[in-house]
């Protein structure tokens, strides 16, 4: 229960992230360097996510 719990606050963090990720570009303010890397993180995984699921 507690570790689905940590998943679902996990995703939701990580949901809250990129849409401050988005609105910093729309605004047009600097990206950090580790922002940077971890939305390349999460591209690879959801390519690698639809590979599989392709497969």
């Amino acid at each position: 229960m507690l570790l689905k719990k940590f998943d679902e606050n996990k995703e939701a963090l990580k949901q809250i992230g990129r849409e401050a990720i988005a609105e910093s570009r729309r605004l047009g303010l600097p990206i950090s360097a580790r922002d940077l890397q971890n939305e390349a993180e999460d591209q690879a995984v959801l390519e690698q996510k639809k590979r599989i699921s392709a497969a």
